[in-house]
């Protein structure tokens, strides 16, 4: 990983050292799981049910993707999956359709910094 990558990923808010502990500090294996999230679709699938006004999707999606998030170390789009995931759990769909906002902003500095890697896929 780059110097430049590294500072992406910081401003993205992912605690690459976290990640790579839990990772053993087998970076090659960790590129190949960011590569991986560039694949996972539970971000798409929130912004289906958010059109869809779904709520339990958007609730099923977004919890999954906290989840992946965290184990990648990705903590500020963790954190706003977790803030949407509560909004939709005390049935406020306009506090959960705020909470998108900042998921689909933190989500797409992460896909931005994992795109800057050499040799990383989606």
């Amino acid at each position: 990983m780059t110097e430049e990558t590294l500072a992406m990923m910081r401003e993205a808010e992912v605690d690459v050292e976290g990640a790579l502990a839990r990772f053993c500090g087998n970076s090659a294996l960790y590129e190949k799981f960011l590569g991986k999230f560039l694949q996972d679709d539970n971000f798409k699938k929130i912004g289906d049910a958010v059109k869809a006004g779904e709520s339990q999707e958007m609730l099923m999606a977004a919890h999954t993707l906290k989840g992946v998030a965290g184990n990648l170390g990705f903590n500020a789009l963790m954190n706003a999956c977790a803030e949407m995931v509560g909004q939709l759990r005390s049935n406020s769909m306009e506090g959960a359709l705020a909470a998108y906002t900042v998921v689909k902003e933190k989500y797409e500095m992460v896909c931005e910094a994992i795109n800057s890697m050499e040799g990383i896929s989606g």
